[in-house]
């Protein structure tokens, strides 16, 4: 998403080797197309409720920086059931996921 992709600039701007992993629900992508050449950038086209997709992009996680989100009420009304398994279930994967060295971030 939009927040995202500017996270990841900053980011690699800042020396950081950075993966995002997004399902690209809203779109193809053209936030982060122009970070895919970056040497310190990989992009992981998967679903943060994909529990072994979780696992492996975490492995190599020193820090988290969590944006996945149904965002806004209406938005939260038409899909009640990606609401609650996005911004509810997917936070808990991750937390059961994570070893407690990794800094999780919830930007709010």
């Amino acid at each position: 998403g939009y927040l995202g992709s500017i996270a990841c600039e900053h980011l690699l701007a800042a020396g950081y080797e950075v993966t995002a992993l997004d399902n690209l629900m809203y779109g193809a992508g053209q936030g982060v197309y122009h970070l895919c050449a970056h040497p310190q950038f990989d992009f992981v086209r998967a679903d943060v409720r994909d529990e072994a997709a979780m696992r492996k992009a975490l492995k190599s996680a020193d820090a988290v920086l969590h944006l996945a989100a149904v965002v806004g009420a209406s938005a939260c009304d038409r899909d009640p059931t990606a609401a609650r398994t996005i911004n509810f279930d997917a936070v808990k994967l991750l937390n059961k996921l994570r070893s407690p060295q990794q800094t999780v971030i919830y930007p709010n």
